[in-house]
């Protein structure tokens, strides 16, 4: 997949998690995790939410996937 498709699956998969901001900082924040090789190695809609998570602490106990 070219660089082109994967930010722009990026950015819709971070449009479904943030209706609200605006396309072109989604295309930003989808261009930066392209930009860092431990995202750009897996499938875009993959590396937004394993993004999303670094910022969302598990519950106690809880078992990561």
């Amino acid at each position: 997949m070219d660089t082109n498709e994967w930010v722009a699956r990026c950015s819709a998969r971070l449009h479904a998690q943030w209706p609200r901001l605006h396309r072109e900082q989604r295309d930003e924040v989808a261009r930066d995790l392209w930009n860092d090789q431990r995202w750009q190695h897996r499938e875009p809609e993959v590396a937004v939410v394993e993004w999303l998570r670094q910022g969302i602490p598990a519950p106690a106990g809880a078992q990561r996937q």
